[in-house]
């Protein structure tokens, strides 16, 4: 029975990182994954595929990649071996395999015994492209951020433009907006059960502002340490009395990863299966918030499908094919050219491109047979030259996303004389340092039409987002990365 659990498991495991469907794998990299030696990986596997878990197409050759094929879910395979057991009126080998992976054995018997009459409530969302792994202060492209939100809470959330909260229920300043409290919600859990306290919270956010990525948009902070049980204590070196709505972006989540690299977060869904062809998120029915009505979304790659689609276009269904309808968004991307003021026209000119497919075909119409083009990831300024195409996304949260963008991106490489540099630094200051919301805004547009005059930013194009959903979906609202809140999601039935 020890035995059986722990195949299951390690299935699991094989299952989280490259199922379902068929992947390349090498048996070197499922040696790492399931801790144990190389030849005793090519036991499990024989015994997977005569238990019909697995298919396995070896290729011949030293760290030639196999085919792995996942044929069924994990829990399937559990379920149809705890069903065995409850006809034979086993019910402690029941709760022993119901437990497999660190479950609760309750939790999962009273799911098994619903598992037949259950509504499926689960809805597919087609994808173009292979996702990036989700880490929350790695990811930058906006499926990505978005799918972080789902699966894990920051201090804050933006709603309508304004701060509510979300791991925190309340904060204070100091008179001058130089250290800031927040008091953080009680009883919150992570996916696995582990309570979630404000030292988890200390943690993650001393990483984001130590990272190499995203220190220069939170450099202004000093130190971050627990004042109290639930309470933590921000110290900065200058006035910012828009911190809250900061600590509402993505790269702020409070996560831990699992032991197989997975994140974890205390979100709206846990993340189930993490693939190439599928990514899974799961209810969390323990949400501190307004718990989902959906049990499962599922994300599935199709390469092919990017011939076809528009970048700022997103689909979410229930049934493929069905009838649906498009809602859309006033959430945008805002593409730029930068460059030094007065730059001169070459002959051959470098331009550094954002990999977005705009960006592609705005460097198309702007130059000339001969220039040089430097292909850059989206967010990813380390290396740019010359003139730049970019983008930004303002996520629901303008003043914080051009604030980001204003002090990470490295102007002193377009050799811009230090005054303008000087400027550039004042502003965000001065926009941190303006407690009304409203007139921030306005610093924020000043700023952008003073960037616009001196011939620093050239605002190319808006190009808003749209969402394309089932009609029996209900309650969408596309919200500033380009999809909805899936926790807030209703279905309709027919």
């Amino acid at each position: 029975m020890a035995n059986l659990k722990r195949q299951l498991e390690q299935y699991e495991q094989m299952f989280q990182a490259f199922g379902p469907g068929t992947s390349q794998c090498q048996i070197s990299q499922l040696a790492a994954l399931l801790t144990v030696s190389e030849r005793h990986v090519q036991t499990i596997i024989k015994t997977m595929v005569k238990e019909g878990w697995v298919d396995w197409q070896a290729s011949s050759g030293r760290n030639k990649k196999a085919l792995l094929t996942c044929r069924v879910e994990p829990i399937d395979v559990c379920y149809a071996r705890v069903r065995k057991f409850s006809d034979a009126g086993c019910v402690e080998q029941m709760l022993q395999m119901l437990s497999f992976g660190g479950r609760d054995a309750g939790s999962e018997l009273q799911s098994f015994l619903n598992h037949a009459n259950q509504s499926a409530r689960r809805a597919y969302i087609p994808f173009h492209r292979k996702l990036e792994q989700l880490h929350p202060q790695k990811v930058i492209r906006r499926t990505e951020r978005f799918l972080v939100t789902q699966v894990c809470q920051r201090l804050t959330r933006i709603e309508n433009d304004h701060v509510q909260g979300d791991l925190a229920y309340h904060w204070q300043p100091n008179e001058d907006g130089t250290v800031w409290r927040f008091q953080i919600r009680n009883e919150v859990q992570f996916h696995d059960g582990s309570v979630l306290l404000a030292k988890d919270v200390v943690r993650s956010i001393r990483t984001l502002i130590n990272s190499e990525f995203w220190r220069f948009c939170y450099q202004h902070i000093l130190d971050v340490n627990l004042y109290s049980e639930n309470t933590i204590e921000v110290r900065l070196s200058e006035t910012d009395w828009h911190l809250p709505r900061l600590f509402s972006r993505a790269e702020t989540s409070i996560f831990k990863l699992s032991t197989s690299g997975i994140l974890m977060g205390s979100g709206a869904f846990s993340l189930d299966v993490f693939s190439d062809n599928m990514l899974r998120l799961s209810r969390n029915k323990l949400y501190s918030h307004q718990a989902s009505i959906l049990n499962t979304v599922e994300l599935w790659v199709y390469p092919d499908w990017a011939i076809s689609k528009a970048c700022a276009e997103n689909k979410l269904c229930l049934e493929m094919p069905e009838k649906t309808h498009s809602v859309s968004s006033e959430s945008y991307a805002t593409f730029l050219k930068i460059q030094a003021p007065n730059q001169s026209r070459e002959v051959v000119q470098v331009i550094t491109v954002e990999d977005t497919s705009e960006c592609m075909r705005i460097f198309k119409t702007l130059t000339m047979p001969n220039d040089r083009k430097v292909l850059i990831e989206y967010g990813d300024y380390t290396k740019v030259q010359g003139v730049v195409l970019c983008s930004i996304i303002n996520e629901g949260n303008l003043l914080s996303t051009w604030l980001s963008f204003l002090a990470r991106f490295p102007f002193s490489t377009l050799n811009l004389e230090s005054q303008i540099l000087d400027t550039i630094k004042s502003y965000i200051s001065l926009i941190r340092q303006q407690p009304d919301f409203s007139r921030s805004l306005a610093i924020l547009a000043e700023c952008r039409q003073w960037l616009s005059e001196v011939g620093v930013i050239t605002e190319l194009k808006l190009e808003t987002f749209g969402l394309e959903v089932s009609d029996r979906i209900q309650g969408v609202q596309v919200n500033g990365y380009g999809w909805c809140e899936l926790n807030s999601l209703w279905i309709l039935d027919c």
